[in-house]
């Protein structure tokens, strides 16, 4: 994959994602960082071990306006890069809204990941039955609101989901735990 998006960046560290569109009236889109960003509510892709050697490639969509022509696809693509099976693919959405649009948009955000994965799938840059996949909606400045997504889908979607192999997380920061491995933060109760 970092071959055929060669913007893309290899990073062994913490992640940022913010999306700076309806904040700047598009003059600026998404924007993947390696620091937090003081201006903007964003997403995190922490690693929950920072010691631990796990590089992945971080692709920021937007670089690519030819990649999906007239389809709506989700706006980063992460993926392991550990030599192991079934390393991790993680795809991600963020939607920055009120409160009460969240619930809504969360069924857009997943069709949209998967656009996008049947794309890196038709590309041949993604062999899902070697890979583990998440799609992480984001709501970013909404932390109380987690899981996103969670009266969205019914038990059937989350069923199908499942027997496709993909991960729903509806977080605004998702843990590397392993090459193999995503996981989302203990929520207090």
């Amino acid at each position: 994959m970092e071959n055929y998006f060669k913007n893309s960046h290899i990073l062994n560290c913490d992640c940022y994602v913010a999306d700076y569109t309806n904040a700047t009236d598009s003059r600026r889109g998404v924007v993947i960082a390696t620091e937090p960003f003081d201006d903007i509510a964003y997403f995190h892709l922490k690693k929950y071990n920072r010691d631990q050697n796990l590089p992945y490639v971080a692709v920021n969509l937007e670089e690519y306006p030819g990649f999906i022509q007239g389809a709506k696809n989700c706006e980063c693509v992460f993926s392991s890069l550990t030599e192991a099976d079934h390393t991790w693919l993680l795809l991600l959405e963020t939607k920055y809204c009120e409160v009460k649009n969240i619930e809504r948009w969360a069924v857009s955000a997943c069709r949209q990941m998967n656009t996008t994965l049947q794309k890196l799938k038709m590309l041949n840059l993604v062999d899902t039955s070697k890979k583990r996949i998440y799609f992480a909606y984001s709501v970013p400045g909404h932390d109380s609101e987690v899981p996103f997504g969670a009266f969205a889908f019914t038990q059937n979607d989350v069923l199908d989901f499942l027997e496709d192999e993909v991960y729903i997380y509806g977080y605004n920061t998702v843990l590397i735990a392993t090459p193999q491995y995503l996981f989302v933060p203990h929520t207090p109760i």
